[in-house]
């Protein structure tokens, strides 16, 4: 499938690299994939639904979040939108399988966790060491 794989959390930091993602797929003439990740390890087990939404709620608030960050970055119709269930494992392995026959994985140096000192957030430091493709880590502006 080729083009660039962007992994999105509705934070600053991925529509900023969502930004430099468009640019770059303008210069390489190549589409743009927004993934959001909604993990099984946010709805297992079944007790877990007592206290966080249903799935199908999960699901509709990642799409909401995802267009909206979209918007902000200012996509539009040039980027394909995709919400993507997790296996229980955090937004990596995910983000790594959508990202498989990628020509770039970007993704924001810091996302929605709360080590804000640190450099680079735990996804960017997995996709980093883990992706077949080449990584980007598009720091904040």
């Amino acid at each position: 499938m080729g083009g660039i794989v962007v992994g999105m959390d509705g934070s600053k930091g991925s529509v900023h690299a969502l930004q430099w993602a468009l640019e770059e797929a303008k210069l390489r003439g190549i589409e743009v994939r927004a993934c959001f990740v909604v993990d099984r390890i946010y709805t297992e087990p079944e007790w877990a639904s007592l206290i966080i939404p249903s799935a199908d709620e999960l699901l509709r608030e990642g799409t909401r979040l995802l267009a909206d960050s979209v918007n902000r970055a200012g996509g539009g119709e040039n980027v394909r939108q995709e919400v993507l269930i997790g296996e229980g494992h955090g937004p990596t392995k995910a983000l790594l399988d959508a990202a498989s026959d990628a020509d770039m994985l970007v993704v924001g140096s810091r996302g929605r966790g709360g080590f804000q000192g640190l450099l680079l957030g735990s996804v960017s430091q997995q996709v980093l060491h883990h992706a077949k493709c080449p990584v980007v880590g598009v720091p904040q502006a």
